[in-house]
């Protein structure tokens, strides 16, 4: 997995979905069953008392608003640079940004 600096101390990984040929996923997801390469993203961070945090986004793509709570999906506004909307929220540690420009700014 690639990490992408966003600056300000947090990086970001692509996270992909490809669900295993089998029956049951042919089932639940349907054929040809889906496959992304950037599905949503993890974004690594500190919490306030230094130790290490992740939060975890999916993107508004057919395929995963299909699948996933609506509550959860970001809506990808340029891929290259990122930016993406609304805000990131961790629901672990009140870490609060925006990425904008493929950079994190703060709350």
């Amino acid at each position: 997995m690639i990490d992408i600096d966003l600056g300000d101390g947090h990086t970001l990984s692509w996270v992909g979905w490809h669900p295993d040929d089998l029956p049951a996923n042919r089932e639940r997801f349907g054929v040809p069953l889906p496959s992304l390469e950037r599905m949503g993203a993890s974004i690594a961070h500190k919490k306030p008392d230094g130790s290490d945090c992740w939060g975890h986004i999916y993107f508004n793509l057919p395929e995963v608003r299909a699948h996933f709570p609506a509550s959860n999906i970001w809506q990808v506004e340029s891929w290259e640079p990122l930016t993406i909307s609304p805000s990131v929220l961790c629901m672990l540690c009140g870490d609060h940004g925006f990425i904008r420009g493929g950079r994190w700014v703060r709350a």
